[in-house]
């Protein structure tokens, strides 16, 4: 189970960050900004991102847009985290080449 070795509290690379909805029904998630980075006990790298669509625990490869941090299962430089991630979700993305 990797960890953030940055010293900001709250960040789970393993899983999906938790939202709270604001009084306009929008998920805010619970960490941010978007496009954050942050290095891994495993020695990767870490963006964290939106899911612009539904992605597979571990083994995707996707692609992060640099300007809007979306993330698509579309090839790219990243790697899915442990869990699965759902359309509209918040998660850490590791670059899959150190």
């Amino acid at each position: 189970m990797n960890y953030s070795v940055a010293p900001i509290s709250g960040i789970d690379l393993n899983g999906v960050t938790t939202t709270n909805t604001n009084s306009a029904g929008t998920a805010i998630p619970t960490f941010g900004p978007l496009g954050t980075q942050v290095f891994g006990s495993d020695g990767k790298r870490y963006v964290f991102a939106k899911a612009g669509a539904a992605i597979s625990a571990s083994t995707t490869v996707v692609d992060i847009n640099t300007t809007t941090f979306v993330a698509a299962a579309s090839g790219g430089a990243y790697t899915s985290p442990t869990v699965a991630v759902a359309s509209g979700e918040y998660a850490w993305f590791s670059k899959a080449s150190v």
